[in-house]
């Protein structure tokens, strides 16, 4: 595993020569989580993962916060906000992700997910974040076309798979509400401070949803890969992660950090192909085509909405 870290930073450098080391391999641990689900399934339940995850995360979390010397409270007017963050973001969001990877392929779920951007601005613009653009909603629906293909494609291989299609779709969905959410306090809140603060809020979903499966998991009988997936899953691609994301953001900006998160996807697809046998069907790589095209669209468009309200606001 170590040596294939190696590679792909190495293949990541030949791509972008000015490589964010942070935001590199946090995309690399993100497209590695599809399939370290898969992998894990075999041993654990997903409502078990979830609340060993949420456990593990919170705690790296709070141990992050205390050498940046970032305080754990925040200020009576977010109370609500915060809350119904870590519920939709940490609490929903993750049950319906990890459900659906439960039953949906490593590929069809970095695919579906990889519509986040466009479902983010079409949020925005619902929110009166951002202008209205027809060619940002052009975007989306060529986005969302590539989401189609890749769910008939599943559709094809089991009938069930749409049912964890759509349930990774439903999280993305919700993911998209929460980057709206999270960025209306980001001005009052480091990024880390804000994701710990709000992780108790998810305990309103996880805790009725995994409590009774963590309790009956045999944790004895487990094995060290497995135990490795995890500390992956909650420390590595979850507060690692977030923190080497929002260090990225600061450095490059948001629109080239925007662009690692392409990988993705296509190393998903090379993950599930080395370590699960799997291969990528002709019609997911053209849904995952459409889905790019999409999503750049999208952006662009954004882009320039943004651009010309800044204009107009001097």
């Amino acid at each position: 595993m170590l040596v294939a870290w190696f590679i792909l930073l190495r293949v990541f450098k030949r791509v972008m020569p000015a490589l964010n080391l942070p935001l590199a391999i946090t995309v690399i641990s993100w497209a590695f989580n599809f399939v370290a689900l898969k992998i894990l399934y075999t041993e654990v339940s997903p409502p078990a993962v979830a609340l060993m995850r949420f456990a593990l995360m919170y705690a790296v979390l709070l141990s992050m916060c205390r050498i940046q010397g970032l305080p754990i409270k925040f200020e009576r007017r977010d109370a609500f906000s915060i809350i119904l963050l870590g519920f939709v973001s940490m609490g929903i969001y993750m049950i319906l992700f990890l459900e659906g990877m439960h039953i949906a392929s490593a590929n069809e779920g970095a695919i579906i997910l990889a519509t986040s951007p466009i479902l983010t601005g079409l949020m925005a613009v619902a929110f009166k974040q951002e202008r209205f653009s027809w060619g940002a909603l052009a975007g989306a629906v060529i986005g969302f076309a590539g989401v189609v293909l890749v769910v008939m494609e599943g559709a094809k291989a089991a009938q069930n798979r749409v049912t964890g299609d759509l349930m990774i779709f439903g999280g993305a969905i919700l993911w998209a509400y929460s980057a709206v959410l999270m960025k209306t306090m980001l001005g009052r809140y480091h990024p880390v401070q804000l994701l710990t603060l709000a992780m108790p809020g998810a305990l309103i979903a996880l805790l009725p949803y995994g409590l009774l499966p963590l309790i009956h998991t045999h944790w004895n009988h487990i094995g060290v890969v497995s135990w490795l997936l995890i500390f992956h899953l909650a420390a590595i691609s979850g507060a690692f992660g977030f923190a080497g994301f929002y260090a990225g953001v600061r450095k490059v900006g948001a629109g080239a950090a925007m662009l690692y998160q392409y990988f993705i996807p296509p190393l998903t697809v090379l993950f599930a192909w080395w370590l699960l046998g799997s291969p990528i069907a002709v019609n997911q790589l053209i849904g995952l085509a459409i889905v790019f095209v999409g999503v750049a669209i999208s952006m662009h468009f954004r882009a320039s909405a943004r651009a010309k309200a800044e204009i107009e606001a001097v």
